[in-house]
């Protein structure tokens, strides 16, 4: 397909992000993707508590225990690190818990532990 993609952040006021899709002939298709970062976050987070003190047999999600708040810190660690660097290649803190593997790009490096 030949087209373009242009991204833009902020509609009309709103936070978030204007995608739009330009193909051959000019036609546009756009949709937007309201941004809301920490806010939504710990929505997640107190919803996540909340379920599991009042549910005997829950189990909270595991991308919200200790260890993977731990590990997404020192990834944005390293993400930032790597940016003062200019995109050197660093290494990411290593934080036990489960054993699964992260991986997450920021330009050409791949960052994992």
């Amino acid at each position: 397909m030949n087209g373009t993609l242009q991204i833009e952040r902020r509609f009309q006021g709103q936070h978030g992000y204007l995608i739009s899709l330009y193909d051959a002939h000019g036609e546009c298709k756009s949709s937007f993707f309201p941004f809301s970062g920490v806010t939504e976050e710990l929505k997640a987070f107190f919803n996540d508590v909340s379920e599991n003190t009042l549910k005997k047999d829950s189990q909270p999600e595991h991308c919200l225990s200790f260890v993977e708040g731990a590990r997404d810190v020192a990834l944005l660690e390293a993400m930032l690190e790597s940016g003062s660097k200019q995109g050197e290649l660093v290494h990411v803190k290593k934080f036990r818990g489960n054993h699964r593997t992260l991986c997450m790009a920021s330009s050409f490096n791949i960052y994992r532990y």
